[in-house]
């Protein structure tokens, strides 16, 4: 496509004159050009998941917020934002405030306790992350009080 010089509103056109769903963007849902129409898209779940990365990274962040890096003003045509997507989850009220502070407040510790002791372990013997990110989703459902995530 960029031999062609196209853009993706071309890419998204030919499909569309094809007859053929248009494919959502892809990316992960933790990079740091997610727009904030996209974030608003995400699963709880999701949301959770960049509330702990920004958490974890926090104390080592020197000069820039989050993953979003700086805030965008909202001159020329941009949306405004903050530069951490934690922010824009808090101001929009995608999590509530109370599951976004205890997030910030446990997650993180809970992580490197259990990296710790992983680490010390073989690693045929290591539990994969996915079972503590699993774990964490399980406690954040019953702290919210939000049962339909199995």
């Amino acid at each position: 496509m960029r031999e062609w010089e196209w853009a993706r509103a071309d890419c998204e056109a030919r499909i569309a004159r094809a007859g053929l769903p248009v494919p959502p963007k892809s990316s992960c849902y933790f990079c740091g050009s997610i727009k904030p129409d996209e974030v608003l898209e995400l699963s709880t779940e999701e949301l959770r998941i960049i509330v702990l990365m920004e958490a974890r990274a926090k104390p080592r962040l020197r000069n820039v917020e989050g993953l979003w890096r700086r805030p965008v003003l909202g001159r020329r045509g941009a949306t405004p934002r903050p530069g951490s997507i934690t922010e824009f989850i808090r101001e929009r009220g995608l999590l509530s405030p109370a599951e976004v502070d205890r997030i910030i407040e446990t997650a993180p510790l809970a992580l490197l306790d259990f990296q710790a002791a992983q680490a010390a372990l073989l690693p045929e013997q290591r539990i994969p992350m996915g079972r503590w990110l699993d774990d964490f989703h399980r406690a954040s459902d019953a702290l919210a009080g939000d049962r339909h995530h199995a």
